[in-house]
């Protein structure tokens, strides 16, 4: 499945509330930040995304911004990458109506970046050498003017960096002048042109020289006090950068490049106007060329992908010429702007509770944006991470925040599930002391991570319970002042390294802190009871019990060159360095142990097609397709009490008031116990399609939009329990593009086409038990946002039946069995369902129509099982004549036969499908679902999609269906579009034989997950994997 622009809106709405143990946690990274260089994750996420954007920039999903007119340039900045100016990912699109600058876009291409602008001004305001904490009017004493609104000799340089001296927004930018009339016209009073600025006011006048700047600050107003709240500002910057300029005796082109673009080889970062031949020009009139003279500071430079990459590279790795701790210090916020956001230097930040949903907690994000005309960027920091966003666009403005929001949604969740990979490889471990302590005891620790961070399973000191000692001593020590502690103790990095010696090798020491976790609070009837719990107080705790000078709460993880965790110290234990118990093991045996071979790849496939109401199974041996195996998919018990399972029905007698457990509901495996009694006996204890799970791979069927924590439990039957040597889990309508579906639209009169697999496009429509699905799929991969769901299927429409059966003849609502087999045999779809209506109608009281018995052909008779004679209904023509000398016999008691007479339920009920509305039910029909789902795609697919609808599943084997279906699509397409409608020879085996031409394809390998893939990455990286979709190429 694609990750769409839209996904971080859907984050924020679907993912749980933020994890409790995680919102008190301290500042920081809650992992180590993972190597994103070469994690399969993060490289699987952005193939996603790739795919995603290229879709959208070709119009197969709705993008949110006119395609045609904006282009952009899009960069993943990681700690770990190879160079500082090659991002670890990036994607680059140049808009068909661009006709000025760059034919080809690349890392290298100038973009304007608007007020990003304003971090590279607060990096030359701290590299500068003067002291940013003296009052600007030390530096432009002009300023200490008795005439002056706003008190300028109370706003240092780092106020006027940070948002926070309350300064005017703008000189002269702010006036609307063009406007004029407008205002006037909405009940303004006339003002003169003298009345507005004498310079900066757009269409009026020009730009304003330092003196016009300076006096404009004296005769403005402020916005507020100085540091009373943040006021944003563009005069601001350009007064600081003054200040500067008095202080260096540099301009700020002088600055930027000696500075900024020279030390760190920007060779792309200037003033503008830029360099057209370099730039990404949109089309229309846009700010590309401006010479922004002495406002360059608040938003007037030209950068690009590669100049930001190595400027967010420098920043995340602390090799910006600034010391760590300023570095740290600039990347934190110097006041609030709304309960989760703040602004820095100038650095804007959020906290989003659900960037990573897996694993909700808040996430700190410093970004910048910019917006000159026609141009957007942003820069955003997730030190966390340690990964750098860009984002720079040339064209509508709309195309920013989706573009921006599908980096962030796609990219930090990666990178979460990335350092946790990484932390379960390297911390989640037991480390052990090679040799006893001086009082002869081994020493022994055990962490895991559990859905938060890391956490302290056991420290043991010989048979002492250290972890359980630690928890007692804080509990009678600073536990007196604080709420009671919870269960959990856990541990977080510092960010504090120093290199040592281990073995004689050069090791880096990396200091973590313990954590502890508060209980439940105090239980009170008072008014505000223990609203002060929800404060965080942990962080006062820290550094507060020491035993012989050693901190309780500190302790030390060892990496050597490759950044491997080789050891574990806890000072206070006085315990030396421990070891991982495997390494022990390894040095015990004379080093380590060759890697095994990789497995061969499996000769046989198990393909499973899953349905709700019979699962389809059979064996791919060596690229030889056999026949699949229906079976059911339940677990039944008849009236005797006796449990039949799968395809044991068949030994059933008495199909009265079966009993029913199924383990699919509404299309997913929700009861995996029952589900594993049916794989057990029906696919590993049948010959047929016996194989040893080990060496087989298997393809399992699911619907669209499965939900994730059943994906994962499937996930982990599969690997955990049955232990596949590899899986692919795909949407099931998908695999019915892996046939000719050209040959199931073709004449007798037709050749045979070329087989096309996958197909190019078509439309799926699979109606099984439980629902109806519409999938358009383009080249196999299914455009997710065009799906559509009817809760409309088999199930449904048997109970329907049931019960117009029960309200007219029999109680039949526990004979779920004998009815499905009613609906299957009598049941049929309508062309014409007014007229079929009307001919089975009775007519009045007193007005019998003559043919209401027969109802012109489409009453019938079904004669229903009685389990000694005939184990099975049966349907007959109905006779008039037939049911008055049956009536006589069942008077004389000489006959046993019960017959149901089915009029109008014989079309009636597989209407439903068509109009769910009949009983009630607030969906569209199947052809309205159809033409919702095309109304979310490019119109140009519609031909292709229309010409090649595909029908599956039980419930299209009504007569009828087909032709019903292509009448109602006709009516609802413009009259250009062709429309057929296919139904494969067998629909209910489609998708299996499609599953099985998927399992012969040559590039099988890429889809699957391998059993040693799903060890070393978990569930996320199967997840992920199969996001993707049928991407074989």
């Amino acid at each position: 499945m694609h990750i769409y622009t839209r996904l971080y809106v859907l984050l924020l709405s679907l993912a749980g509330p933020t994890s409790a143990a995680l919102n008190c946690r301290p500042e920081g990274p809650v992992l180590p930040k993972p190597n994103l260089g070469g994690s399969p994750i993060l490289k699987l996420a952005g193939q996603n995304l790739t795919q995603t954007l290229d879709d959208a920039v070709q119009g197969v999903i709705k993008a949110g911004w006119p395609v045609e007119n904006v282009s952009f340039s899009l960069a993943v900045v990681s700690t770990y990458q190879k160079s500082a100016g090659v991002p670890i990912w990036e994607y680059h699109h140049r808009a068909e109506k661009n006709d000025r600058g760059v034919k080809n876009i690349t890392r290298d291409s100038q973009y304007l970046i608007g007020s990003v602008s304003k971090v590279i001004s607060d990096y030359i305001l701290l590299k500068s050498g003067v002291d940013i904490d003296r009052p600007v009017t030390d530096f432009i004493p002009k300023l200490n003017s008795s005439r002056s609104k706003v008190q300028w000799k109370d706003i240092t340089l780092r106020m006027l960096g940070s948002q926070l001296s309350g300064a005017p927004a703008n000189n002269g930018f702010s006036e609307y002048y063009y406007l004029k009339e407008f205002f006037v016209q909405s009940g303004f009073p006339p003002i003169k042109d003298s009345d507005y600025p004498p310079c900066g006011a757009i269409g009026l006048n020009q730009g304003c020289s330092v003196d016009e700047i300076l006096e404009g600050m004296i005769s403005q107003y402020p916005v507020t006090a100085p540091m009373e709240r943040p006021a944003y500002s563009n005069i601001a910057f350009v007064v600081f950068v003054l200040a500067l300029q008095e202080a260096t005796g540099k301009n700020y082109t002088e600055l930027v490049a000696d500075i900024v673009s020279k030390p760190l080889d920007l060779r792309n970062t200037l003033p503008s106007p830029g360099e057209d031949c370099k730039a990404m020009i949109p089309p229309g009139e846009s700010s590309w060329g401006t010479d922004y003279g002495y406002n360059a500071p608040g938003g007037g430079l030209v950068s690009s992908v590669a100049d930001l990459s190595k400027f967010a590279y420098a920043l995340l790795t602390r090799s910006l010429d600034l010391t760590p701790t300023q570095i740290r210090k600039w990347l934190k916020p110097e006041d609030w702007t709304g309960a989760d956001s703040a602004v820095g230097m100038p650095w804007e930040f959020s906290r989003p509770l659900t960037l990573t949903p897996s694993h909700p907690h808040p996430v700190t994000v410093a970004g910048k944006g910019g917006g000159p005309q026609l141009y957007s960027s942003q820069l955003n920091i997730v030190d966390e991470y340690g990964v750098g966003l860009i984002m720079l666009s040339a064209g509508n403005s709309g195309a920013s925040t989706v573009l921006s929001d599908a980096l962030l949604a796609t990219f930090v969740p990666a990178a979460d599930e990335a350092s946790r990979d990484q932390a379960e490889k390297q911390y989640a471990r037991t480390f052990k002391s090679e040799r006893t302590s001086t009082q002869n005891k081994s020493v022994e620790a055990s962490f895991k991570l559990d859905n938060d961070s890391l956490v302290i399973s056991e420290i043991r000191h010989g048979g002492d319970d250290v972890f359980g000692g630690i928890k007692k001593i804080w509990g009678l020590t600073i536990g007196q002042y604080t709420a009671t502690f919870g269960s959990a103790m856990r541990l977080f990095p510092t960010d504090l390294y120093q290199t040592t010696q281990m073995d004689g090798k050069n090791v880096a020491a990396e200091v973590w802190r313990l954590w502890p976790e508060f209980g439940e609070p105090i239980e009170s009837d008072m008014p505000g009871s223990n609203s002060g719990f929800e404060n965080c107080l942990q962080w006062t705790l820290g550094d507060w019990i020491h035993y012989g000078k050693e901190p309780l709460d500190r302790v030390i993880f060892y990496k050597d060159a490759s950044q491997h965790v080789i050891g574990f110290e806890m000072p206070f234990l006085r315990s030396g360095i421990l070891k991982p118990i495997s390494d022990l093991v390894d040095s015990m045996a004379g080093g380590r142990k060759a890697k095994p071979a990789p497995p061969p790849r499996p000769t046989n496939t198990l393909i499973v097609d899953n349905g709700a109401y019979t699962l389809k199974a059979g064996i791919v041996a060596n690229g030889h397709v056999g026949e699949p195996r229906i079976i059911p998919n339940c677990i039944v018990r008849d009236r005797s009490r006796k449990v039949f399972l799968g395809s044991d029905i068949a030994k059933c007698s008495d199909f009265g008031e079966l009993q029913f457990r199924r383990p699919v509901e509404r299309g997913f495996i929700v009861n995996w116990e029952a589900q594993k009694e049916i794989w057990d006996q029906e696919l590993f204890d049948n010959a047929a399609t016996k194989c040893d799970p080990t060496e087989a791979r298997l393809i399992l069927s699911e619907p669209p939009n499965g939900l994730p924590v059943l994906q994962t439990n499937c996930d982990q039957v599969v690997f955990e329990e049955y232990g596949f040597a590899s899986y692919y889990r795909g949407i099931g309508s998908t695999f019915n593009a892996y046939h000719d579906i050209q040959n199931l639209f073709r004449t007798p009169k037709d050749a045979p086409t070329a087989a096309n697999v996958p197909a190019e496009v078509m439309l799926v429509v699979d109606s099984g038990y439980s629902h109806t699905t519409i999938t358009p799929l383009l080249r196999g991969q299914p455009l997710h946002s065009a799906v559509r769901r009817l809760d409309v299927g088999g199930n449904l429409l048997t109970n329907y039946l049931a019960r117009l059966l029960s309200l007219r003849h029999f109680d039949m609502r526990n004979e779920t069995y004998i009815v499905n087999e009613m609906k299957e045999a009598a049941c049929y779809v309508t062309l014409d369902f007014k007229s079929d209506i009307e001919k089975t109608w009775k007519g009045t009281r007193g007005e019998k129509r003559p043919s209401h018995m027969s109802g012109d052909g489409i009453v019938r008779d079904y004669v229903l099982p009685d389990f000694h004679t005939h184990t099975k209904g049966s349907m007959r023509e109905y006779d008039p004549t037939r049911h008055t000398k049956a009536r006589k016999l069942a008077a004389a008691g000489q006959t046993d036969e019960d017959v149901l007479t089915l009029r109008n339920e014989r079309f009636a009920v597989p209407e439903l499908i068509f109009n769910p509305l009949d009983m009630g039910m607030q969906q569209p029909g199947l052809a309205d679902l159809i033409q919702q789902s095309l109304q979310q795609l490019p119109v140009g697919l519609w031909p292709g999609l229309l010409a090649n609808i595909v029908v599956v599943g039980g419930s299209t084997l009504f007569d009828g269906f087909i032709q019903r279906l292509q009448k109602e699509v006709v009516q609802r397409v413009p009259d250009d579009c062709v429309v057929r409608v296919a139904r494969p020879a067998d629909p209910i085996t489609s998708t299996w034989f499609g599953a099985a031409n998927l399992a012969s394809h040559p590039n099988i390998e890429k889809l699957v997950v391998t059993k040693k893939e799903y060890e070393e990455l978990g569930s996320a990286l199967v997840a992920r994997k199969f996001a993707a979709g049928l991407n074989l190429t």
